[in-house]
């Protein structure tokens, strides 16, 4: 909303992501913005929240089963959406959650995993700003074309 990107602005864009992810939903589609419908078709007091219709096939079809981890996920996703940017968690927050998750659903994040989040959290303390004049600084080298006139 106010064209400004800032690592909030980011934990907004991850939230979204994981609500398609749920959903197999685009961000809008036919007018409809997924975090809205999430929000209104949601029903906390009942199991998964009651989203069973609005969730991807691929997920309802496994719903029978206990979806450990469910509401957790969607929870965070919620909370990287909220419309106050001081609300969100930081990307370390949510990487931690995510982490847990997957811990409590019965599967260990990987030594990698781990080691992605924490090296996360010591580059944003070693850096201070991540959006400051470096930190879109393309770290890799671009493809080489060869273009030759037909």
């Amino acid at each position: 909303m106010t064209n400004q990107l800032t690592e909030k602005s980011d934990v907004y864009g991850f939230g979204v992501m994981m609500l398609e992810l749920l959903t197999g939903k685009i961000p809008i589609e036919n007018g409809k913005y997924v975090v809205k419908e999430m929000k209104m078709k949601m029903n906390k007091s009942k199991n998964l929240y009651d989203l069973q219709d609005f969730l991807d096939t691929t997920i309802s079809a496994t719903s029978n089963r206990n979806l450990k981890g469910f509401e957790k996920y969607v929870d965070v996703a919620l909370r990287c959406v909220d419309p106050e940017g001081v609300k969100r968690p930081s990307m370390n927050e949510v990487v931690k959650e995510i982490e847990n998750i997957m811990q409590y659903a019965g599967l260990n994040p990987n030594v990698e995993s781990y080691a992605s989040s924490r090296t996360y959290d010591e580059a944003s303390k070693e850096s201070g700003d991540l959006y400051g004049n470096n930190s879109f600084e393309y770290s890799a080298s671009f493809p080489t074309t060869n273009l030759e006139p037909q």
